[in-house]
């Protein structure tokens, strides 16, 4: 009789933690949110001539934003000694390498990080915009030999 009781409260207090545990996925929190920047390792010269690497990095924050030298909280440049340092240290901030591409000894990536729901969508709401004029695409040679036009 005491293996039956101690049996139900344990099947009991599983499906009290299961019930608890569920109640806690809403919506937001049972996906992942990112954002997403592109980024270049690049060789660079200090002052005296020294070699290093630093990493240019551009939010998308719309097309008036150039890429910028990564900077630290207290605004100095963050320089590495070598392609691979700046990548440790990228992952080490939370960034994650999404599309790697190398193009003329040049290294690119497209990264992203996890941010809260909140973070993105404000990112969104200040870069996105919205026009009744259609823009025209332009197009790669392969289109306009087709004669394709998007609307």
């Amino acid at each position: 009789m005491k293996n039956i009781k101690l049996l139900l409260v344990a099947m009991l207090m599983c499906m009290v933690t299961n019930g608890m545990a569920q109640a806690k996925n809403t919506p937001d929190t049972q996906q992942d949110y990112y954002m997403y920047s592109w980024i270049q390792v690049r060789g660079a010269n200090m002052s005296n001539g020294e070699h290093c690497f630093v990493i240019l990095i551009s939010s998308g924050n719309g097309s008036n934003y150039k890429p910028s030298i990564l900077k630290n909280e207290e605004g100095k440049s963050i320089i590495f000694n070598s392609q691979i340092d700046g990548l440790n240290y990228l992952t080490l901030q939370g960034w994650e390498l999404f599309q790697p591409r190398t193009e003329a000894k040049i290294s690119n990536w497209v990264a992203r990080k996890r941010v809260s729901r909140e973070v993105l969508a404000k990112t969104v709401k200040s870069n996105t915009f919205y026009s009744a004029e259609t823009p025209k695409v332009q197009l790669d040679m392969a289109e306009q030999a087709a004669h394709i036009d998007y609307e």
